[in-house]
């Protein structure tokens, strides 16, 4: 996978945090991996949101369209 080279500024207490936990070699699979977390979780929260809206636009239209099948039937 092609690399690309960023500057990133983090507050001391985060940086210090990963030190101790991550080594210096290892840093940046880190933040990758992380990053990648946090993407998929703002997609997966973004995409509930809209299955929830198409969800709530069907049973809308489901109420229509009942009144509208009930009606041709009598």
């Amino acid at each position: 996978m092609k690399s690309i080279r960023i500057n990133v500024s983090l507050p001391q207490e985060v940086f210090v945090a990963m030190s101790k936990e991550i080594e210096s070699r290892k840093r940046s699979q880190f933040i990758t991996e992380a990053i990648k977390l946090l993407v998929k979780e703002k997609r997966d929260q973004r995409l509930a949101v809209e299955y929830q809206e198409a969800a709530t636009e069907i049973q809308r239209i489901n109420k229509e369209l009942e009144g509208v099948i009930k009606d041709g039937l009598d």
